[in-house]
């Protein structure tokens, strides 16, 4: 798909805001709940690598049904566990590999972390096991790079942004990214062909 047909991405971040404004309360608890989780989990090593992608792809699955039409629930964040080994090896091989890309050269690190920013919503949204999951992140993103990379940028400064009232602002700019980042890819993978999340 050419880079002239990439999504807009202030179109993109004004229907994550909508997102988030269909269930606040609901979304801004799950977000308090999984940053709980994962800050106790830090506090033992590596165990992030387990906690954070199974608590994103809960997120994911939140804000997919919320899109969807679909009843939402707390619950909805424990909805990763169906697909743990491939989220879990997923966040080791992303982690090493990025890691040594800054290491080596930096800028491969930075693309790389960039191009794999769909392999969560992949793999939760279309069972696709952790490689396809990344190959396929990578050719979408590779082929709509600029875009995303701003849409990246943006999110980044909204959570920054969104930390600096004691962090309370991060239970908003956390979500609404999330929202923001899966509009992106639902335009360019549509639903149609997708599984149905239970």
């Amino acid at each position: 798909m050419p880079a002239s047909n990439s999504p807009d991405i202030i179109l993109c971040l004004r229907e994550g805001w909508e997102l988030f404004l269909r269930r606040p309360a609901l979304l801004a608890a799950a977000t308090l709940i999984a940053g709980i989780i994962n800050v106790a989990a830090s506090m033992i090593p590596f165990a992030t690598l387990i906690t954070y992608p199974l608590l994103l792809a809960g997120l994911y699955v939140m804000i997919i049904r919320l899109d969807a039409g679909e009843s939402v629930a707390l619950g909805n964040l424990a909805d990763g566990l169906p697909r743990f080994v491939p989220l879990l090896v997923a966040s080791v091989v992303i982690s090493l590999l990025v890691t040594l890309g800054l290491m080596l050269l930096v800028l491969p690190g930075i693309y790389l972390a960039v191009a794999w920013g769909f392999t969560t919503l992949n793999i939760i949204d279309r069972d696709m096991d952790f490689w396809p999951a990344m190959e396929d992140s990578r050719r979408t993103i590779t082929a709509h790079f600029l875009p995303y990379f701003g849409l990246v940028l943006i999110m980044l400064v909204l959570v920054a942004l969104g930390s600096l009232p004691l962090g309370l602002g991060l239970l908003v700019a956390i979500p609404v990214c999330l929202g923001a980042q899966y509009r992106f890819y639902r335009r360019l993978l549509p639903r149609d062909g997708a599984v149905e999340l239970s």
